[in-house]
């Protein structure tokens, strides 16, 4: 059997099972569902895929106690203090790495481009640390509930 795209029927039903129609495209999708019992046969098929999946999910923590847990001040410095420490780590395994390299005797092509590579790595890292960063603000997922 060739994979082929989802029908729009089909996109409509998986919509319609994940609650995402607009209410008069809810009311037009039941109307034709009452006239087409294969298209009722879609939906429900979907919605018990659905249960399907919820039950095989483990067990997740209740809201209050992911709640309280984030209020915690120990949960929030291990947080903070374990990103600031990998952070400080980074910067200063590279400083001594650098310092000590240039101090070796290795040959001096084997220091430059260790330092390239190395320094590269670095500002890539630091690139995207500070993207992140800076769209953290504009993320829609962060206010996302569980």
């Amino acid at each position: 059997m060739k994979d082929r795209a989802p029908t729009r029927d089909e996109l409509l039903a998986q919509a319609f099972a994940d609650g995402e129609l607009e209410p008069a495209e809810r009311r037009d999708f039941e109307r034709r569902m009452s006239l087409e019992p294969a298209l009722a046969k879609e939906v429900a098929a979907l919605q018990a895929l659905d249960l399907v999946a919820r039950q095989c999910a483990p067990a997740e923590p209740m809201d209050h106690e992911w709640r309280k847990l984030e209020g915690e001040t120990l949960h929030q410095l291990g947080h903070k203090g374990g990103f600031g420490f990998a952070i400080l780590g980074a910067l200063g395994l590279f400083l001594f790495a650098s310092v000590n390299l240039w101090k070796s005797d290795a040959a001096l092509e084997f220091k430059v481009l260790t330092t390239c590579l190395v320094g590269g790595l670095l500002a890539i890292f630091l690139t995207v640390l500070r993207g992140r960063l800076r769209t953290l603000p504009y993320d829609p997922y962060t206010k996302v509930k569980r």
